[in-house]
């Protein structure tokens, strides 16, 4: 068992992530390419299921949708990361959602005691969320997002793997508010993964869950200088570490035309798995369908290729 925790947390440690004082860092690598392009900044604005991860009040205001992500993560951490996520508000009763996210992290050998390889071991990773947000007035929203996360690996040759895969549960929290009746100017603030520590083999070994607050400020400023088919809008967040480090501040913009053309950009400090540096984003909608496609150009990419998302969604 020893070996088999070494082993990831030399993964883990090699992508910039803290270890040994938080585990399920799995909860915090980020993904959606539509919040990617503005910094994560969407605590108080984000649209559709890639919200979720964020504040999961706002999908009381979101469209019914189908939604699927795929993410290259920060240096190489995940060899397949992808996520699918479906969104139905119900009329007078508030909206749901479902996602399923699968992570695939690569193999790693295993040793022995005498540090020679008898094997190689396959790290991968499974989050189930469900999601209820409801409206109450206009301006008011709640979310709650009850979640699970599984990590397993598979062994080829001799490993010292755990008779159970790894397993915790977590809710996240969020609430947004309409300081304007024209919804110019919007505050939130959500909590992530609160709940019981991993453990990996037994209560000692048990770390707790990356637990993080975000409060933000969006705006949707009306310019009369631009065409009435253009829109703007900006967001300002921090997010801070319950138990460990100083807060990361995250500040995104994004401009849109006739809702069919949107250009994102972002810039982020201490943001986390995706370090600190700018974010860029594009997307196209037609019809129903929407595409996103973002890159952040951090710290924490540098000498593996830069972090890249895509995002398709369908809204029906």
């Amino acid at each position: 068992m020893a070996i088999l925790i070494a082993t990831r947390r030399t993964v883990l440690a090699q992508t910039g992530i803290t270890i040994g004082l938080e585990g399920g860092q799995e909860l915090l690598l980020p993904t959606g390419a539509r919040g990617l392009g503005m910094a994560q900044a969407i605590v108080a604005s984000g649209i559709g299921a890639e919200a979720i991860l964020r504040n999961p009040a706002l999908i009381a205001h979101g469209p019914r949708e189908v939604a699927f992500n795929i993410a290259q993560q920060a240096n190489g951490i995940t060899v397949a990361d992808a996520t699918t996520s479906i969104v139905w508000p119900v009329p007078r009763v508030g909206a749901f959602a479902l996602s399923v996210r699968y992570l695939n992290q690569g193999d790693q050998q295993a040793v022995n005691d005498q540090q020679v390889v008898v094997g190689s071991i396959q790290f991968n990773g499974v989050v189930v969320g469900g999601t209820f947000a409801a409206q109450f007035g206009y301006k008011f929203a709640a979310g709650l997002t009850l979640k699970f996360l599984q990590l397993g690996s598979q062994c080829t040759g001799s490993c010292d793997i755990p008779p159970f895969p790894p397993r915790t549960a977590a809710i996240d929290f969020g609430v947004r508010y309409f300081l304007t009746k024209d919804s110019l100017i919007a505050v939130a603030a959500s909590g992530l993964n609160l709940g019981l520590p991993l453990q990996v083999n037994d209560s000692p070994q048990a770390d707790p869950l990356p637990h993080r607050a975000v409060i933000g400020v969006a705006i949707t400023p009306k310019f009369s200088q631009l065409p009435k088919d253009a829109h703007v809008r900006g967001e300002v967040d921090m997010i801070k570490a319950v138990s460990i480090g100083g807060p990361g501040f995250l500040f995104g913009g994004e401009i849109a035309w006739m809702d069919q053309y949107s250009a994102r950009v972002g810039y982020q400090r201490n943001g986390g798995p995706s370090g600190s540096g700018p974010t860029f984003g594009v997307g196209f909608a037609t019809g129903k369908l929407h595409i996103d496609f973002a890159q952040i150009f951090t710290d924490a990419g540098a000498g593996s290729g830069k972090p890249t998302f895509l995002s398709l969604r369908y809204v029906f």
